[in-house]
Parts: structure tokens; C-alpha cells; sequence
């Protein structure tokens, strides 16, 4: 029986963990990005004078960057725990404190997306959505490093299972 590619691709994921690791990543960041576009979106339709994402007014962008933002950020901390760096369980305080951790991490990189936001719409004059584009894949790069080296890590983890 032939292998096919798709068997190749699994198989190298499961041979190197590390790449496996950041394959989920990329995955779980695709699937909150779209979830962060979608509610972006949706609100900028739904309160913009002509109804389009466009249409918004720099303040109706900015509200729906933040609700955008909130949603993103709950749906990210229950993805990455679970599919990404594959926690299961755990006393209801390391939940609590990754959630806080989470949060706290992702409440910088907010910050800096918001910075972004009016950086580029202020002196690059980019459209609402390429923006929101532009700065999500920077500020990928950071929530992958803080969650890996700080909220799960695996050293995060041993630690708090000894107390």
C-alpha cells in the first residue's frame, strides 16, 4: 500500500514534537484569528452607517477590535491548554493562575496590537481589516513565546504539582 502525503506529514509531525507543537499552534492561532476577523466583522457591519467593515469609524473599529480582542482571548487560553500544549486537568489554582497569566500575556500583546491599530491606520492610512491583519501575525510571535516559556511550561507545571 502506497503511503500517502498526508501519512508522510502526520508521521513527521509525531517523529519531531517540537514541530508538531508549533503545527498545533499555527493551527489554534488560524482558528482564533478567524474567530477574532469574524467578530471584528460582524460588529463593524452591524454599526457601521453603510454596513460594511470600512465603513466604521475609527472609534466603531476600535470597539470591535475590543470585543474582537475579549472573545479571542477566552477561546485562545481553552485551545492552547488543551490542543496545543496538551494540559489536561490540574488543580482548579494552576488553572486559575494560567488563566491569569494568560490574560495578563495577552492583555500586553492587546496593548501592543492597539498601538498597531492606530499606528498603522494613523500614519500608514491601512484599511480596518489589513490592519488587523498586519498586527495579528506580530503579535503572534510574542503569545507563542510567553505561552511556551512561561504559562505552560512544562517547569510551570512540576513546580506547582510540589506545592
Amino acid at each position: 500500500m502506497a503511503e500517502t502525503k498526508s501519512n508522510r506529514i502526520i508521521a513527521y509531525l509525531h517523529a519531531h514534537p517540537r514541530e508538531y507543537e508549533l503545527f498545533r499552534y499555527v493551527i489554534a492561532g488560524g482558528l482564533t484569528t478567524l474567530l477574532s476577523m469574524a467578530v471584528f466583522a460582524l460588529f463593524c457591519v452591524a454599526v457601521s452607517a453603510n454596513h460594511t467593515v470600512d465603513g466604521a469609524t475609527k472609534l466603531q473599529a476600535l470597539l470591535g477590535n475590543g470585543l474582537s480582542w475579549v472573545i479571542a482571548v477566552l477561546f485562545a487560553f481553552w485551545i492552547n491548554r488543551r490542543m496545543v500544549f496538551r494540559r489536561r486537568g490540574g488543580t482548579a489554582s494552576l488553572i486559575m493562575k494560567e488563566l491569569a497569566q494568560f490574560v495578563l500575556s495577552r492583555a500586553v500583546s492587546g496593548v501592543v496590537f492597539e498601538i498597531g491599530l492606530f499606528a498603522l491606520l494613523a500614519y500608514l492610512h491601512v484599511d480596518n481589516m489589513m490592519n488587523k491583519v498586519i498586527v495579528l501575525v506580530i503579535v503572534t510571535v510574542f503569545n507563542y513565546m510567553v505561552s511556551k516559556f512561561w504559562i505552560f511550561s512544562k517547569k510551570e507545571q512540576k513546580e506547582h504539582e510540589r506545592d
